[in-house]
C-alpha cells in the first residue's frame, strides 16, 4: 500500500511540472478537441477511444469524500451521463497530500477516474487530476471538455485540458505510409512540425497548431499538437494517436 501511495505522488508531481510549462493564454478546450477529431477523422483510422484529461488546481476546494463525490456527480451529469451506479471512492494519505480516488463507471463504454489531493503545505490548496475516458467508438471529446471545463469553472478550479483520440488502421504502414497519414492530419490542423523520433516502430512527432490556443514550451519551441503511431504484430494494426497538446496515454 506505502509503494502504491508513494507511486500516486510520484505521478502526481511529474504530471504537476509538466503543466507548469503550459502556457495560460485563454486555452479553449472546445477547438482544441475539434481540431483534434477533425485530423484524426484525416488518418482515415477506425477510432478506438478518446481521453479527456484535466489537471485542476484550487485554493479553497477541500477533498472531503462528500464534497470530491459531489464534484464528480456534477461533471457526470454536465456531459449527460449522470445515471450510472455508486461511484467507488478510497482514501489516500501520504506524507505530502491526503484525499481521495475515484472511481466511476458510467456505462460499457465510459468511465471517470478523479484524484483529489490536498497538499499538506500550508498554502498549496488542492489538486484534481480527471481523466474521462471513451472506448465506445464514437467518441465527443469536444462535448466532454466544454461541459467539465464549465462545471470546474463554476467551482473556481483552475485548470488544463489534455485531449487525445487512438484508433487503428489494418496492416502495417511503411515509411511513405505513414509520412502521408502524418501529412493529412497536420495539415487539416494547419499545423507545423517541431520535432520527431522514430525509433523501432514508434514514430512520433510534436507539432504547432495556430489554430489551437495555449500551448507548453519545451527547448523554447512552442508545442500544441501531437501524433504518434506503432505497429502491433499481434493484431496486424498499426495504431495512431492523436492530441493536443500531448499524447497522454501509454503507446
Amino acid at each position: 500500500m506505502k509503494r502504491l501511495l508513494a507511486c500516486i505522488f510520484v505521478f502526481v508531481l511529474v504530471i504537476s511540472i509538466f503543466y507548469v510549462l503550459m502556457h495560460k493564454n485563454g486555452r479553449d478546450p472546445r477547438t482544441a478537441a475539434e481540431t483534434v477529431m477533425r485530423a484524426f477523422e484525416m488518418t482515415g483510422a477506425v477510432t478506438v477511444s478518446s481521453e479527456v484529461y484535466i489537471r485542476g488546481r484550487a485554493a479553497d476546494f477541500r477533498p472531503d469524500e462528500e464534497t470530491s463525490l459531489g464534484l464528480l456527480r456534477e461533471l457526470a451529469a454536465g456531459i449527460g451521463e449522470g445515471r450510472s451506479g455508486d461511484p467507488a471512492c478510497s482514501p489516500i494519505d501520504t506524507d505530502f497530500a491526503a484525499g481521495h480516488e475515484i472511481n466511476y463507471i458510467i456505462d460499457e463504454n465510459k468511465k471517470i477516474h478523479m484524484t483529489v489531493l490536498e497538499q499538506k503545505e500550508p498554502g498549496t490548496g488542492s489538486m484534481l487530476l480527471i481523466s474521462l475516458l471513451d472506448i465506445s467508438g464514437e467518441p465527443a471529446p469536444a462535448r466532454y471538455a466544454e461541459a467539465m471545463s464549465s462545471v470546474l469553472e463554476k467551482h473556481g478550479i483552475g485548470h488544463e485540458i489534455n485531449i487525445t483520440v487512438a484508433g487503428f488502421v489494418e496492416g502495417k504502414l511503411d515509411d511513405d505510409e505513414t509520412a502521408d497519414v502524418f501529412d493529412r492530419a497536420m495539415k487539416s490542423a494547419g499545423a507545423l512540425r517541431i520535432e520527431g523520433m522514430d525509433d523501432n516502430g514508434l514514430v512520433s512527432i510534436s507539432a504547432f497548431s495556430p489554430n489551437i490556443s495555449g500551448y507548453l514550451r519545451t527547448g523554447g519551441k512552442k508545442v500544441n499538437f501531437s501524433m504518434a503511431s506503432r505497429y502491433n504484430s499481434f493484431e496486424d494494426r498499426t495504431y495512431i494517436w492523436i492530441a493536443s497538446p500531448v499524447i497522454t496515454a501509454e503507446y
